[in-house]
């Protein structure tokens, strides 16, 4: 089956860390529960994250890859999601797109 990679970065208004954490620990069990998302995780903001080490971390999105039988598959997955219908994804910025690894998963 083939694989496909998701960038999914977070609304940037002011409410939308509240939402990411209201969420967060449904998100986690149920993508725990999801054979077909092989890795997945919190992008953190890059100055914050990489300039300063000790820096606190700024969840900023999310970047994830699926396996499965088709984008529609995955498209259904993500839009199911509780950071997608509960407004943490940005609808309009997040992008599902093919992937290749040339090491198996």
């Amino acid at each position: 089956m083939p694989y496909f990679a998701v960038y999914a970065p977070d609304y940037t208004d002011e409410e939308a860390i509240q939402r990411r954490l209201a969420v967060r620990e449904a998100h986690l069990a149920n993508a725990a529960k999801n054979p077909a998302m092989k890795v997945g995780g919190a992008m953190l903001s890059p100055n914050e994250a990489l300039d300063t080490p000790d820096a606190p971390k700024k969840m900023a999105g999310s970047l994830m890859i699926f396996e499965a039988g088709s984008y529609a598959e995955v498209k259904a997955m993500i839009e199911a999601d509780v950071y997608w219908t509960g407004k943490v994804w940005d609808k309009e910025k997040t992008v599902i797109t093919p992937w290749v690894s040339p090491k198996p998963l």
